[in-house]
């Protein structure tokens, strides 16, 4: 691949695959309150008709340009414009114009595709016509839907990134050791042995430990004893562009047959622009953890400790461009996973 080509897949330098299936929002997000949103640099408004119909359509008002999400639902059916009053159906196409009797076609907004999938909503920027649902992520792939599997709500965070900087830092569990140093890993799990598997829209990149002691507080995490040594098996499962699950199992070492633990982490980025991203995270596990509102933000900070590592990583981006980027071996999947969107994108162009 030329110098010039490879410059390309630099998170930023490209566009975004719009035939896909992104996560829109939590489904608490939505109600009857129009919530402003922004994907792909497309303004959305997203909201509930009266019978529980999520709705997404582009957030300007056709007449003067107004954000429809400034607007109101109106009698559970329209979505009315707060300058003057214009009420549009679910369907984009406009009920009312209250300074006339008709309502003229050219009046209408156009309305992107929505699923409510779980607790959240995946949203089709692309052409409508090929919005099939069975592209979206299989959940019981994710363990949403698997039974057994316990998860949690899970969070929205913003973070001030380019998404490609997120997938990078999720295919990558190198970092565990040293940003999450003490936290996920005792320091190991860089060293460690790994394989890279790639199949259509998925990327997976496993690593192994045998006889892993955990100390106290990631035994609790784990819900391991902190006495006993397991193999700890980690394997990050990339669906391009929109989903990542870094699913770890343990062992116990000493008595192979015992059923694992299992602990997923679901990481679903939505761009919102090239320097924002949104970011849906949410935690599986194959047992029941009950976690505790304590464990809860602990979750949240070990993700923030990720945000600040990314927006950093994009203001130094901003400043010096792509030059003296160098990628080491770990980097293998990360740069596959460039090529991959990038390959989307151009397919789509195509």
């Amino acid at each position: 691949m030329s110098v010039s080509k490879e410059r390309e897949l630099f998170p930023g330098k490209q566009s975004y695959p719009r035939n896909v299936w992104w996560v829109a929002a939590l489904s608490r997000e939505v109600t009857d309150k129009p919530l402003a949103r922004t994907y792909l640099d497309t303004p959305v408004v997203l909201y509930r008709t009266g019978d529980g119909e999520a709705v997404a359509l582009h957030d300007r008002c056709p007449h003067r340009a107004l954000p429809l999400s400034m607007g109101s639902v109106q009698d559970g059916e329209f979505l009315q414009c707060g300058y003057h009053g214009i009420r549009y159906r679910r369907d984009g196409t406009c009920a009312k114009v209250p300074s006339q009797t008709s309502a003229p076609a050219s009046m209408s907004v156009r309305r992107y595709p929505l699923v409510e999938k779980w607790n959240w909503l995946w949203i089709w920027m692309g052409d409508a016509e090929k919005a099939d649902p069975r592209l979206i992520p299989d959940h019981e792939w994710l363990g949403l839907d698997r039974p057994g599997y316990h998860a949690t709500e899970g969070f929205l965070l913003e973070l001030g990134c380019n998404y490609q900087f997120m997938h990078d830092n999720l295919i990558d569990s190198t970092h565990f050791s040293y940003l999450h140093g003490g936290i996920l890993d005792t320091g190991d799990l860089a060293g460690a042995r790994f394989w890279t598997e790639e199949d259509g829209c998925s990327l997976r990149l496993g690593r192994e430990q045998q006889a892993v002691r955990f100390p106290p507080a990631m035994a609790q995490y784990f819900r391991v004893d902190k006495d006993r040594t397991y193999d700890r098996r980690m394997v990050t499962e990339a669906y391009v562009p929109s989903t990542a699950i870094g699913k770890q199992t343990l062992r116990d070492s000493a008595n192979p047959n015992a059923v694992p633990v299992e602990l997923y982490a679901i990481n679903a980025t939505t761009p919102a622009s090239r320097r924002l991203t949104h970011l849906f995270h949410i935690q599986i596990t194959s047992f029941d953890a009950k976690w505790s509102q304590a464990e809860l933000d602990f979750m949240k900070f070990i993700v923030m400790q990720d945000q600040a590592a990314l927006e950093a990583i994009q203001k130094r981006f901003d400043e010096f461009g792509e030059e003296g980027e160098v990628s080491v071996k770990a980097d293998v999947s990360g740069v596959r996973l460039r090529r991959m969107i990038s390959a989307m994108v151009e397919g789509e162009s195509a």
